[in-house]
């Protein structure tokens, strides 16, 4: 033991802390010093259609090519088929910056007959 009450291990301790706790607190300011990207989502079809059930399925990756969150992401996709057009769209409720996520629209017209438009159509910022 040391003069003051404390062995070579509780200071070696003491001191590994609080190499490690000002690390951390470098690291978080650093994060909030860094500028941020603003959100920046973006909608697209990940494969073709599948049939199930005697309708189409079509995978959509939803990807926030931004630093920042996007609340309430909005997903349009539209399908026109020999003049006759069928709108569907979703809500992702939060994509956190450079996140991706999938989804699935179902139609009873195959897309591969027609022309598919996937897109983002809105979102807030949370």
């Amino acid at each position: 033991m040391s003069a003051d009450g404390r062995s070579v291990a509780e200071w070696t301790t003491f001191a590994i802390s609080c190499v490690v706790v000002g690390a951390v607190v470098v690291v978080v300011g650093l994060q909030a010093a860094k500028p941020r990207e603003p959100a920046a989502p973006v909608a697209t079809v990940v494969a073709t259609s599948q049939q199930s059930d005697g309708r189409y399925v079509v995978r959509v990756a939803v990807r926030n090519d931004g630093g920042g969150t996007a609340a309430d992401v909005q997903v349009v996709a539209e399908l026109a088929v020999h003049g006759t057009s069928t709108e569907a769209d979703q809500v992702i409720d939060f994509l956190a910056g450079q996140q991706e996520t999938e989804m699935a629209f179902v139609f009873d017209d195959d897309p591969a007959g027609g022309e598919l438009e996937v897109a983002v159509a809105s979102f807030a910022l949370p």
